[in-house]
């Protein structure tokens, strides 16, 4: 699964104040605010496929999320 995936199943709220969030190898997720300034907030059971280049902005988690909750569980 992609981080924008992942995000879209287990965060609930996006970090207030962060625009985009990042995973690192071990399965933190990092909401990162400017350069260099990253902050952990989730610890999350699996690793993306895409960890290592995926960045997660806010407008595209809330449309994947959405997507997510009219799929319904799976």
């Amino acid at each position: 699964m992609t981080l924008l995936e992942i995000l879209a199943q287990y965060m609930t709220k996006w970090p207030a104040g962060f625009g985009r969030v990042i995973q690192d190898d071990s399965g933190a997720v990092l909401a990162c605010a400017g350069f260099g300034a990253r902050y952990p907030f989730l610890q999350l059971p699996v690793i993306a496929t895409d960890r290592a280049t995926a960045v997660v902005a806010e407008p595209k988690w809330k449309a994947q999320r959405a997507q997510a909750q009219q799929k319904g569980p799976a």
